[in-house]
């Protein structure tokens, strides 16, 4: 029989502290709700690590704080396509939404939001900040940054299909905010989805994309936070361009916990 005052297994102390934080959050009636998927959000982590270790070294407050965003948006990571990224940065585990993550928060709240990736070779057109046109260069794909003319990020109600706007995000504002102090070592394993992620914060934050919910102000608030060393660029403000109505699948990434910028010589 263990003792009573063994110390706590590092899953039974995760899941206690998640537990705690998500009340902090967003009170008892959510927090009961995503209290249930707690212990599938530590799972799916420890899943998601390349190796264990790479979990295990970071503080229990920090895994517990990315659990609990986890379990709170049902987002979890792992698998060939994930919604949420954990990234360690010393001895801290930070959550971090991708651009399918938030797309399925965008569809839970009834809009279907698209981020469009443009090529060099594609056709468009804008208009005050809305696309007008836009023919895609079949097999220009961009595959890089330097790619990548911009990004086309559409808000249309599920409801109706109405269309809200295409908004264009110019491929020189997501260049600079690649370069970012503390944009972390993601853009370089996963450019085209970083930049449809930050247009999409970019559509989110001029309020474009009209989704009011606990969930989604959490992710973005979590996500903000692993950027908080970043300092705001200061750009022309882009004319807006929508994508087509045809959406482009995202290319399947195989999904690990990336490594700390320092320890893969990043910068």
């Amino acid at each position: 029989m263990p003792r009573k005052d063994a110390p706590l297994s590092l899953r039974r102390r995760v899941e206690r502290y998640a537990s705690a934080m998500l009340l902090d959050m967003v009170g008892p009636d959510k927090a009961k709700e995503a209290a249930a998927r707690v212990a599938m959000a530590f799972a799916a982590a420890h899943r998601s690590a390349k190796n264990p270790q790479d979990l295990e070294r970071c503080t229990p407050e920090s895994i517990a704080a990315a659990v609990a965003h986890s379990a709170l948006a049902d987002l979890m990571p792992g698998g060939a396509m994930p919604s949420c990224w954990l990234i360690p940065r010393g001895r801290e585990l930070q959550w971090m939404i991708s651009h399918r993550g938030l797309m399925t928060l965008s569809r839970r709240a009834g809009y279907q939001l698209s981020a469009v990736p443009v090529g060099m070779s594609d056709h468009v057109a804008v208009e005050y900040g809305e696309v007008t046109e836009h023919r895609a260069e079949l097999g220009s794909e961009p595959q890089q940054l330097s790619d990548l003319r911009g990004v086309i990020v559409v808000c249309k109600q599920i409801a109706d299909g109405f269309v809200l706007g295409r908004y264009w995000v110019p491929g020189s504002y997501l260049q600079k905010c690649s370069r970012l102090r503390g944009a972390g070592p993601v853009w370089k394993a996963w450019p085209i989805e970083m930049a449809q992620k930050t247009a999409i914060k970019w559509a989110c934050a001029r309020g474009y994309v009209p989704i009011q919910s606990i969930e989604m102000a959490t992710a973005l608030a979590a996500d903000a936070q692993a950027h908080d060393a970043a300092q705001p660029v200061e750009v022309e403000r882009p004319q807006m361009q929508l994508a087509s109505e045809v959406f482009a699948a995202a290319p399947e990434v195989e999904a690990e916990i990336i490594e700390d910028a320092a320890a893969i010589g990043g910068t």
